[in-house]
């Protein structure tokens, strides 16, 4: 039998929710109506604005170099858990997003993500509303088994002011059907961003008694699946886990920063 537990809420736009009460009339209520809807499109681009993270264009590997199982203590919104970090599944570089006439620059050129397979014993079904630059959504999600990691390409310098994100597989969720122009450091290319993939915490890490903090705990990350573009390009990388090389394949996934609104256990 499923059983749901009361919503986690995250600081919420809520607040901002001014009830309308029966008494007003005519042009008033229609007056009120637009002043709530102009503060809360103000809240929502604010918010957006004041993400610390980019977006991510993430490849899939051609090849890329084995790295030895490691263990790791994990932190984030939805609890503790151990898991051990093993080769690199996606490799992201940060990237410009057009979407609808609206471009979203690169504020943090050296910030990339290695997204290592990173499997926890503990597998719970969360439901999780977010929101992000395609509006408020509503997702179910299964297992972590990703570690999303800061890392070095070469020849950039290494990366700063970017979290590590504990990420969660997507089992269920509507495609938003976007279509974006992305330009990253390799290629401008266009998709169709279709159903999420993954839902990222950003979160606490525990590796070898070093522990890396979350600096910036509004900033959660959406991945979706869009149609690939093949790309094939070799890099050297660097980080906390190892020194792989890493090739292409083609650019098939979008991390989109995003809002968590508030989430419950489900079973």
């Amino acid at each position: 039998m499923t059983t749901t537990t009361d919503f986690h809420r995250a600081n919420a736009a809520n607040s901002l929710a001014t009830p309308i009460t029966s008494n007003h009339k005519g042009a008033s209520f229609m007056k009120t109506l637009f002043t709530i809807a102009a503060v809360l499109v103000l809240f929502s681009s604010a918010a957006f604005a004041q993400f610390e993270t980019d977006h991510f264009k993430c490849y899939l590997p051609l090849a890329t170099s084995a790295l030895p199982a490691q263990n790791v203590i994990l932190i984030d919104e939805f609890g503790t858990a151990t898991g051990k970090v093993k080769d690199i599944w996606r490799f992201c570089n940060p990237t410009l997003k057009e979407h609808n006439g609206v471009i979203t620059p690169i504020t943090n050129p050296d910030a990339h993500l290695a997204i290592h397979k990173a499997v926890e014993k503990t597998v719970v079904a969360r439901q999780v509303q977010l929101e992000n630059q395609f509006g408020v959504q509503t997702v179910t999600t299964g297992a972590a088994r990703f570690l999303a990691v800061p890392t070095q390409k070469e020849p950039h310098g290494p990366p700063s002011n970017l979290d590590h994100f504990n990420c969660y597989t997507v089992t269920d969720g509507q495609p938003v059907s976007a279509q974006v122009g992305l330009s990253d450091q390799w290629f401008a290319s266009k998709h169709k961003v279709a159903t999420p993939a993954l839902f990222c915490n950003p979160v606490v890490k525990n590796h070898n008694g070093t522990i890396t903090p979350v600096l910036h705990p509004n900033d959660h990350l959406a991945c979706y699946k869009m149609t690939p573009v093949a790309f094939d390009k070799a890099v050297q990388l660097h980080n906390q886990f190892g020194d792989p090389k890493f090739e292409s394949k083609k650019a098939d996934m979008l991390c989109v920063p995003s809002l968590l609104l508030q989430w419950k256990v489900i079973q």
